[in-house]
């Protein structure tokens, strides 16, 4: 009699389709339940538009035809009217020695400072109270822009500073005087100074000849007319003076963007790498278009040291900023029931295994991604939390498996 295994056989199919129900059952649950997340990151957009033209500046080119010189001015750094630029001779030897005679003048005022210091503010209560003062005459120095009062007053302050380590007596301050008279009786003084207060920089680059009255009623075709003005650095020039913190920058814009300024209304400019960040801007003028295009001149008076380099450049124009928290557009939703008058805007995110409804005020929106501004509360979104993007069957407070 031949033996079978039927049974077993049907013991084991059976077995079989209950777990392939099982795992169809547990895989369509979990479809069905999956949840799609992401963090909402605070971020910062701005609404722009292009331009690109040209910056321009009231400036003085500074000449020598000497054959050694030494500038005595960091660049971007600011130069009263009559101090001294650089020192130009005709020899090596005389280049040293007016150079020594500069370092001379600057011992022999510190020295000066120091024994007069070492006399009038012997007791400590005296120094402190000088200390006091100098300081402050300094903070009025910065806030006046006065570079000549800015170094004596910090060569008097340092001299207060160190009288207490000195050791120095009025015969070696005769002795600096005696050793300058000598050098300047050589008639080796050499020195270029300032024919007005303005921040020196070596970077000419032969736009020195643009002035700010050449934007008056300027159109398209004299912005790109500007670079036409570029002339060739003479080989006696050693830099040049800015002689007014008021800068400008005359741009092409569309007659679209440039819709959205207006003559005497404010905005930001953004030069990219060429600047440390967007800088505040007057719009000047808007003329007529042309073409579909504009001339807009703008006018600032921040960041100058940091943009002497920048002349022919592109910048955008930041019309509007908005800051807040981004969530992609498929995880807004819009709830009837919370809301007392209509729909109310909200997000669901999860929170200790929990779905929780969270309402949001859009501040700007996109086809893919919304800002969502930040509020205070219990309820509010804040950065961090897990948006749900895609999921079924939302509701405040459902547990999530």
């Amino acid at each position: 009699m031949k033996k079978t295994n039927t049974v077993v056989n049907a013991a084991i199919l059976i077995l079989f389709a209950a777990l392939v129900f099982y795992l169809g059952f547990a895989v369509l649950r979990r479809t069905q339940n999956a949840y799609v997340t992401t963090q909402a990151v605070l971020v910062t957009v701005n609404e722009t538009g292009d331009a690109s033209g040209c910056v321009v500046r009231e400036e003085l080119p500074i000449t020598s035809d000497k054959a050694y010189i030494s500038i005595s001015v960091d660049d971007g750094k600011e130069v009263a009217a009559g101090g001294e630029i650089a020192i130009a001779v005709d020899s090596e030897k005389a280049l040293e020695n007016a150079a020594r005679a500069r370092e001379l003048e600057m011992e022999i005022d510190y020295l000066h400072a120091l024994l007069s210091n070492v006399s009038d503010a012997s007791g400590a209560a005296e120094q402190d109270n000088a200390v006091r003062a100098a300081i402050y005459r300094l903070s009025a120095a910065v806030g006046a822009g006065d570079a000549a009062r800015i170094d004596s007053t910090c060569v008097n302050l340092s001299s207060l500073l160190f009288t207490g380590g000195a050791a120095v007596t009025q015969s070696d301050l005769d002795a600096l005087q005696a050793e300058l008279r000598q050098l300047r009786a050589a008639g080796n003084d050499g020195s270029i100074l300032a024919p007005a207060a303005g921040i020196f920089t070596t970077a000419a680059d032969g736009y020195e000849s643009l002035t700010p009255d050449l934007l008056d009623d300027i159109t398209p075709d004299g912005v790109a007319a500007l670079s036409d003005a570029k002339a060739a650095v003479g080989s006696n020039v050693i830099g040049k003076l800015i002689t007014a913190k008021k800068w400008y920058y005359a741009a092409v814009m569309s007659e679209e963007d440039a819709a959205r300024l207006s003559p005497g209304g404010t905005t930001t400019l953004d030069f990219g790498r060429h600047s440390s960040g967007e800088i505040p801007a007057v719009v000047r003028s808007i003329s007529a278009p042309v073409d579909g295009q504009v001339a807009v001149v703008f006018a600032l008076s921040r960041a100058l040291t940091d943009t002497l380099g920048l002349r022919e450049t592109s910048a955008e124009v930041v019309y509007a900023s908005y800051t807040g928290l981004r969530v992609p557009l498929k995880a807004i939703h819009f709830d009837k029931a919370a809301g007392a008058d209509g729909e109310t805007t909200v997000v669901y995110v999860v929170t200790a295994g929990q779905m929780e409804m969270k309402p949001v005020e859009i501040l700007y929106q996109t086809d893919e991604y919304c800002l969502v501004a930040r509020a205070d509360g219990r309820d509010a979104l804040r950065a961090g939390d897990e948006v749900i993007v895609e999921g079924r069957n939302l509701a405040d407070g459902k547990v999530i498996n």
